[in-house]
């Protein structure tokens, strides 16, 4: 296939609302958004694209070179030179509930994979989120640097108070060797260091994640992207239009999956659950359907295990390329996600150095 004629939905520089709209304005290939670069800029324009001649232009120019240079379509990296790369990635996260950490094992390593939370209201997808959030930002390693994340909240369900509360506690479990000053200092830190975008459709989610890249220049400390949720803009937005949604989801996946092998950081969204239906029954799925059902590469689903017992869930992977499926308890507490039996393990109340009350005074 000549590459000037490309359909203009799989140019990786045209992305997929843009290749929507230019489709609706006649340009269905490669040779026809090169031919009219007004109507490029009419749809950058409808999306509130800016700058928008900055825009326009980089995007031309990505495209040109895309279909002038064929042979960027056929680069490939070597087994070797893979495996190589991911034992040079940073190490791992690692939550503080260890059933929970020993279940997603690689999965808390950064590089390009997906993973996704998925469960009822209540079950602790957010929780999972801010605790993995401050994981990430707290090395267990107390001489490590203070690390950077950043958390797209599209339900308005993120709550400082509660990411303090997990990260004063997280602090004092890692680096209890600080007195209260130091303490104070570095929660300081770490509440600066975590970037939270709000977005309230399924524009401005897509917008955010696709000005993330240039957010990201200059920030090599950020380790975690985390989206919650990538349901709530999209259940019922595009409802009329199935196949623009698939497209839209398809690529916010492939535009965080490739945030990650790029960066070297965790990509993680929450889903909700749904119910489906079949000749003689019905069940729980993860929301969105089959289209995006494929696109995470680790899918974990919490859910409540006793609704007389505040707080316990149990936690199930149930896909994974690096693990059979498997599940562990977890309990959220006020320090955030730990195993079911911590508060028998050891005795739960304000971390001893008050860095909390030092910071917020």
């Amino acid at each position: 296939m000549d590459a000037i004629s490309m359909d203009v939905r799989i140019l990786q520089s045209i992305p997929t609302p843009v290749a929507d709209a230019l489709i609706a304005k006649g340009c269905r290939q490669a040779a026809g958004v090169l031919a009219r670069p007004e109507a490029l800029k009419e749809v950058l324009a409808q999306h509130h694209v800016t700058p928008l001649e900055q825009r326009a232009e980089a995007m031309l120019k990505q495209c040109h070179q895309e279909v002038t240079q064929p042979a960027a379509w056929r680069r490939a990296d070597s087994a070797l030179s893979l495996l190589r790369k991911s034992q040079a990635r940073r190490p791992r996260a690692t939550l503080p509930c260890r059933g929970l950490d020993q279940l997603l094992g690689n999965a808390l390593c950064g590089g390009g994979a997906l993973l996704e939370v998925c469960g009822l209201p209540g079950s602790g997808k957010t929780q999972f989120c801010l605790q993995l959030c401050a994981a990430v930002q707290i090395p267990l390693d107390p001489n490590a640097r203070l690390a950077e994340a950043v958390f797209v909240d599209t339900e308005g369900s993120f709550v400082p108070e509660r990411y303090l509360q997990m990260c004063e506690a997280l602090l004092a479990e890692r680096r209890p060797h600080l007195d209260p000053p130091a303490a104070a200092k570095q929660l300081e830190t770490v509440m600066r260091q975590l970037h939270v975008c709000r977005a309230y459709d399924a524009t401005e989610l897509y917008a955010t994640i696709k000005q993330l890249p240039s957010f990201l220049k200059g920030r090599p400390l950020v380790g975690a992207i985390v989206v919650d949720s990538i349901a709530f803009s999209f259940r019922h937005e595009l409802m009329e239009n199935t196949a623009q949604r698939a497209r839209v989801l398809a690529d916010l996946a492939a535009s965080l999956r490739q945030l990650g092998a790029h960066h070297e950081l965790l990509a993680v969204v929450t889903n909700h659950m749904t119910t489906r239906f079949g000749e003689d029954q019905s069940w729980l799925a993860p929301a969105l359907g089959e289209s995006w059902a494929h696109q995470p590469s680790c899918q974990l689903r919490l859910e409540k295990t006793d609704w007389a017992s505040p707080g316990l869930g149990r936690a199930t992977l149930t896909k994974s390329v690096l693990k059979a499926n498997n599940s562990c308890a977890y309990r959220i507490l006020p320090a955030g996600l730990r195993d079911e039996d911590f508060g028998s393990a050891r005795p739960q109340g304000p971390p001893s150095h008050g860095c909390c009350g030092a910071w917020s005074s």
